[in-house]
């Protein structure tokens, strides 16, 4: 779910800032879907960091 919900916000963020940059439709879903993938991918790496991490500190 957090997954989702980061790239709902992150792509939604860049949508607005498109749309009040007047950019046309197909270059604001672009933003949304770039930006969201790219929002999914870094909180997933956040997660596979921490969890490397809490291994490394138990051994």
């Amino acid at each position: 779910m957090a997954y989702l919900l980061t790239a709902i916000m992150t792509g939604g963020v860049a949508a607005v800032i498109s749309l009040l940059t007047g950019g046309s439709f197909g270059e604001t879903l672009w933003n949304y879907v770039l930006f969201g993938h790219l929002g999914m991918a870094a909180l997933a790496c956040a997660v596979i960091c921490n969890q490397l991490r809490n291994r490394t500190l138990e051994s």
